[in-house]
């Protein structure tokens, strides 16, 4: 029996039809399980977040009662390193991962915001103290005037530096909220600004440096410590724990005794850092912390900032 051409041609073209169907299915079929799988994704991203968030939101709390426990337990004496908040917390189970927290003192450093007085004009002796931080890094002091510029609010005190920036921008004109707005001061490299993170902060004004949390470099700021032996011995690795300023003055004379107007032995700002980890995801947070001395039996806590995310 003889077929005719035409009905070959027609189950050659039902054939095609099938079969582009069914890639047309296999597409779609792959689409929505690639969108559910993506759902799924991001579903489970957003309760590990709410999850991580829950847990620093209690790993607050703690700092909080530890802070309170050591302002009553040494009724607001000298902080160090070795005092109760420095101690880290040891890494913790929980449900589904880990924590691991950790409490620094920023009284420790050099606070930007002590540079400038309530009206932008330079604060002495804070920018000679800073210059003299900067030397002991070894960058270039002039740097202090930029930093000191970008605070100041006056009329006039614009620079056209920054309009002139590939992406333009104006100085702030206002304290530092954050130290890693340095980056954008003229001047500040990646190299300078790596150098001078481990020793800087941004705290509200007016804040004294802790001597027995500060580093070598900040302890150079210290009118009478010329070199960095004199500074390492007051450091004495880590572990000083002087019980006022006179004790610092008695073991170095040259230390002009006026200089506990800006230095002493306790702190009242502290950064927190917890790092949790869930269903193998990392999360990172930080809280700047306030203890005001003073405040009830066993000072009053409260917290100035938060952050997530690596430093």
């Amino acid at each position: 029996m003889r077929r005719e051409p035409g009905a070959q041609s027609q189950r050659g073209v039902a054939l095609l039809v099938a079969l582009l169907v069914v890639a047309l299915a296999t597409v779609l079929i792959a689409s929505l399980i690639d969108r559910g799988e993506l759902g799924f994704a991001r579903t489970r991203n957003q309760l590990l977040a709410a999850q991580a968030q829950a847990y620093a939101n209690g790993l607050e709390v703690y700092a909080a009662r530890v802070l309170q426990q050591d302002f009553a337990a040494t009724g607001g004496g000298a902080d160090s390193n070795a005092s109760v908040w420095a101690t880290p917390l040891p890494p913790t189970p929980v449900p589904n991962g880990l924590i691991v927290a950790t409490m620094q003192d920023r009284n420790g450093c050099f606070n930007l915001n002590n540079l400038v007085d309530t009206g932008g004009k330079p604060n002495d002796p804070w920018p000679e103290k800073f210059r003299r931080l900067l030397g002991a890094l070894k960058l270039d002091p002039t740097l202090t005037d930029a930093v000191v510029a970008w605070m100041d609010p006056r009329p006039g005190s614009d620079d056209p530096y920054y309009l002139g920036q590939p992406v333009p921008y104006r100085a702030a004109q206002r304290n530092f909220m954050h130290v890693s707005e340095l980056r954008l001061v003229k001047g500040v490299s990646g190299a300078a600004y790596a150098a001078l993170l481990p020793h800087v902060c941004a705290l509200p004004a007016g804040t004294k440096i802790n001597v027995n949390t500060a580093s070598v470099p900040v302890l150079m700021t210290l009118s009478g410590v010329d070199t960095a032996q004199i500074a390492e011995r007051i450091w004495q690795q880590g572990r000083a724990n002087y019980k006022d300023f006179t004790a610092l003055g008695e073991m170095l004379p040259g230390i002009p005794p006026g200089e506990s107007r800006y230095y002493g032995v306790s702190s009242n700002y502290f950064l927190t850092r917890g790092d949790i980890t869930l269903d193998g995801m990392p999360f990172t947070f930080h809280s700047l912390i306030e203890r005001r001395l003073g405040a009830g039996n066993d000072g009053g806590i409260r917290v100035l900032a938060r952050s997530r995310g690596s430093d």
